[in-house]
């Protein structure tokens, strides 16, 4: 064994040209896997952020069967603030939230009319980024008859930055309830149904407009990274057993996006299949030309005694080497490659009509790279390269000595 490790090294630096061309086809393959399953990932959580910060949260907390039918009546009064401050998660905000009939001088149309705290909710979504034009809402009395206006509501409300904007709805009791507000500022979100049907408004404001006294209609809570959100979920279900609400995590509130995120997935793996055959091919092309030009090496072998099963061993063994090598260059390539798309990222605002539906606001998207993809991507590689060498090598290892020395 000693003697086939010492023969493969010394092949794999004798033709340095050679070496250097198979090192170079590992580590352009390793790069390009793991560099697209980095991009693919990084666009699906990407995803996952932007619709969670837009809105959802990752966690809501309702009262039972008002997610399925949001109406007034269906609302709780919330659980003590230090009954959920131990709770590990990075941000929470209590809503008011109900449909209206948003209406003007000019028109009218129904809206979903958001009741929030100003500074709670900034830390949960990206509300108070969104803003365009105006300013945002604060919590001080004055500010109770302030809102905010989704941009294409102020389109087509046909309003302005200061105008006043009526809201009809049911109270709580069965009774009309109205509200007047001057919109104060306008937001962008980049989901273009909340910018056209989202009316925000102080939470103390919504409550007293719909009779709720205390009342809310959800808790929504943001983790601090996506991986954290079952266990937040089972702590809150073990907090709030018997109290007659439903807790629900992102995919359950927004089971479009994980339906997206999984079709994206099955397109990410016929393409990584697709780009790991045609880097087995390139592979198993530099691996055959190494070995068709070495059968006279190989004739001569086999007439000084070498057995057909150590010709195989050394040349498996060759091929194996040149896969170390080509992962360690591949890992360097791969290492300058992700520095540069972590540090300028990948700009799909060429697609912006399209990648705003889905992924919301920010179009930048950069690499996530998972210890997972990471290892396949490595073993597809190296395998590739080992056993794209077994049906040369056994060629070569089966020639006859005087046949393999005569051979151009």
């Amino acid at each position: 064994m000693l003697l086939v490790l010492k023969l493969a090294w010394r092949n794999v630096h004798r033709n340095t040209r050679r070496s250097i061309l198979t090192v170079l086809i590992f580590a352009v393959g390793l790069a390009t896997l793991v560099i697209s399953n980095a991009l693919y990932d990084g666009f699906h959580e990407k995803m996952v952020v932007n619709a969670v910060r837009i809105f959802i949260g990752h966690l809501q907390v309702h009262a039972e069967g008002f997610h399925a039918n949001p109406t007034v009546d269906k609302c709780f009064v919330p659980p003590p603030e230090t009954s959920l401050d131990l709770l590990q998660v990075a941000a929470r905000a209590r809503r008011v939230r109900f449909q209206s009939l948003a209406s003007t001088a000019a028109t009218s149309q129904g809206v979903m009319v958001v009741g929030i705290e100003p500074e709670r909710e900034a830390q949960v979504t990206n509300l108070k980024k969104s803003l365009v034009s105006g300013t945002y809402l604060g919590s001080g009395a004055e500010d109770r008859q302030s809102c905010l206006v989704g941009e294409r509501l102020m389109e087509s409300l046909r309003l302005e930055p200061g105008e006043k904007l009526v809201l009809f709805g049911q109270a709580y009791d069965g009774s009309i309830a109205a509200a007047a507000c001057r919109v104060s500022g306008v937001c962008r979100t980049g989901n273009p149904e909340i910018d056209r049907s989202f009316v925000w408004m102080p939470i103390v404001a919504a409550q007293e407009m719909l009779g709720y006294g205390d009342r809310i209609s959800e808790l929504v809570f943001l983790t601090r990274r996506s991986n954290e959100v079952p266990a937040a979920e089972r702590e809150l279900e073990r907090r709030l057993a018997g109290a007659g609400l439903e807790v629900l995590s992102w995919k359950e509130v927004a089971p479009d996006i994980v339906q997206l995120v999984e079709l994206d997935i099955a397109m990410q793996t016929v393409l990584m299949i697709i780009i790991s055959i045609i880097v087995a091919l390139a592979i198993m092309n530099t691996m055959l030309m190494a070995i068709q030009e070495r059968f006279t090496e190989f004739g001569v072998m086999a007439a000084i005694g070498t057995r057909p099963g150590q010709i195989i061993a050394v040349l498996m063994t060759e091929s194996f080497f040149l896969g170390l090598l080509g992962l360690a260059a591949g890992a360097l390539v791969t290492m300058l490659g992700l520095i540069y798309l972590f540090w300028h990222g990948v700009n799909l605002s060429a697609f912006s009509a399209g990648v705003m539906k889905l992924i919301g606001m920010d179009t930048t998207v950069r690499p996530l790279v998972q210890l997972k993809q990471v290892v396949v991507s490595s073993l597809v590689v190296l395998l590739s390269g080992t056993l794209v060498s077994i049906l040369p090598a056994l060629r070569a290892a089966h020639l006859e000595p005087v046949e393999a020395i005569r051979h151009i």
